[in-house]
């Protein structure tokens, strides 16, 4: 299904934040779908290979990976339901 006939219930970077309410939602029965974005993007990810491998480094060596960003949604009418059972009502 699309994204746009669906309702965005959370956006984190952690990936237990996002399993823990993937596990929520599916002991409810509530279908989600999850959406990731890098918060680097292509080119600059691009550039910083060919950064590290012009100086026969490791990549991302004492600094921390590129984040990525989950987004989670489910369908309009399970919303409601949803936004209650992971954040109270």
């Amino acid at each position: 299904m699309f994204v746009i006939f669906k309702k965005r219930i959370a956006t984190d970077t952690s990936g237990e934040e996002v399993r823990r309410i993937t596990t929520i939602l599916e002991q409810n029965d509530i279908t989600y779908e999850i959406r990731t974005k890098r918060s680097r993007g292509v080119i600059g990810t691009a550039f910083d290979s060919i950064s590290y491998a012009r100086t026969n480094i490791a990549m991302y060596k004492g600094s921390s990976p590129p984040l990525f960003v989950y987004f989670i949604y489910v369908k309009r009418i399970d919303f409601q339901r949803a936004k209650a059972l992971l954040f109270g009502s």
